[in-house]
């Protein structure tokens, strides 16, 4: 079958949605739009329908002027637009084709057409769907080694989003400002390298460091939070999440300030500098990560607890007030959805096997640490590797001075 470019679709798309709209008045500007951007052209596609009559609920209480609008991609299906509204919704376009939810292209369209047919004074962005943190996989068959980090789209082959990619399609369409939120309702997310990536895409990332499970969001409460015009609705909109028990266990959630992201990367970048020796080429001087709370696969470890292992007293402290002014908000949880974390005992013991797991040292976001492969369990290994490779990839990698540490190229740097 002969495929077309998705720069083409893409022109195309944007070309019908600007034909096909709802009249508005341009020159009211509502309060909030929010763009639900529902990736579920894969194993998740089966909630897709469920959340979205919770998301029926929570628009009950939704004020006039606020609109609420969802990006749905499910397997076998062509994508649409789905305005929810009232308890009711309305089908307001779909797609004459395939689209991947996993293509910037499509996030660019999907945006574009929320910003111009609901203008609002605010908007917002729900991530529904896969992620994995900042991870970077190489993608054989492609002879390339994207990012795989958001929105798996499996149709036609297995696709998924850059974190780059995304701030640059959401920085190129939200040019007056950046977006009120991006609330992650998915695995991972909140990873200070993709949180550093995203940095101008919005004034506050909501998400989990650890997996999530599959039934997500309580949206009939989150929805509501999420449109709050207090200053600290993210609050309502954590605590909604984390108050949802799921099997024995809640659910870890953090809420980032960008706008002191870069103070943060200073502050780390120092801590590191004055606590770390460099890695030397013969392979010494990895950093220490027996015990170190992590996300996933023995990786994406807890940012506050690897700080507070290597800093001294009086740097750790320094270190945690500027951290604290970023990391604004956090729900600690004594256990989270683990298919790759390993308990003592039974599921829902509370024991982890490789760390113990405090509030003192419970951060909500995780970093990236390098690890020699040959110290791991054998399935982790190529995560690992991996992982010590494309670190430099990352604007964090720079920002904070990982070069001078050794950290990235495989951590095989020369004295």
């Amino acid at each position: 079958m002969k495929k077309n470019h998705p720069i083409f679709l893409m022109l195309v798309a944007m070309w019908l949605l600007t034909a096909c709209h709802h009249d508005k008045d341009d020159d009211k500007l509502e309060k909030l739009s929010v763009l639900v951007y529902m990736a579920g052209d894969n194993n998740l596609g089966s909630y897709v329908i469920r959340d979205i009559r919770e998301m029926m609920e929570g628009s009950k209480l939704l004020g006039n002027g606020n609109h609420l609008l969802a990006f749905v991609d499910q397997t076998g299906k062509l994508p649409y637009l789905l305005e929810i509204a009232n308890g009711d919704t309305t089908r307001v376009y779909t797609f004459g084709q395939e689209m991947k939810s996993s293509d910037p292209a499509t996030l660019h369209t999907t945006i574009n057409y929320l910003r111009n047919h609901y203008r609002a004074e605010n908007y917002g962005l729900v991530l529904w769907g896969h992620a994995d943190g900042w991870l970077i996989w190489e993608q054989t068959a492609a002879k390339r080694a994207p990012r795989r980090a958001y929105g798996q789209d499996v149709t036609g082959g297995e696709q998924w989003m850059n974190i780059d990619d995304m701030a640059d399609v959401i920085e190129g369409t939200c040019t007056d400002a950046p977006l009120r939120f991006i609330f992650a309702d998915c695995c991972c997310f909140q990873s200070i390298e993709s949180a550093y990536e995203l940095r101008r895409c919005a004034d506050y990332i909501i998400a989990s460091a650890a997996e999530i499970p599959g039934n997500g969001a309580p949206y009939e409460d989150v929805i509501p939070a999420l449109f709050n015009p207090d200053p600290d609705f993210y609050k309502q909109a954590v605590d909604a999440y984390y108050n949802q028990v799921i099997d024995t266990y809640h659910e870890p959630m953090s809420v980032i300030k960008t706008s002191e992201m870069e103070n943060l990367a200073q502050a780390t970048r120092t801590v590191l500098a004055e606590s770390l020796q460099p890695i030397r080429s013969d392979g010494t001087g990895f950093p220490d990560v027996k015990g170190i709370i992590y996300y996933y696969n023995q990786t994406l470890f807890d940012m506050n607890d690897f700080i507070l292992r290597v800093a001294d007293e009086n740097d750790y402290a320094e270190w945690n007030r500027v951290f604290r002014q970023a990391v604004v908000y956090s729900t600690y949880a004594d256990a989270w959805m683990a298919n790759h974390v390993q308990y003592y005992g039974s599921y829902g013991s509370h024991r982890f096997i490789d760390f113990n797991l405090t509030e003192e040292r419970y951060g909500g976001v995780s970093m990236f640490v390098p690890q020699k492969p040959e110290t791991v369990r054998d399935v982790y290994k190529t995560t690992i590797n991996r992982q010590n490779e494309y670190i430099y990839k990352m604007q964090w990698f720079d920002a904070v001075g990982m070069e001078a540490l050794g950290w990235g190229f495989g951590c095989n740097y020369r004295e």
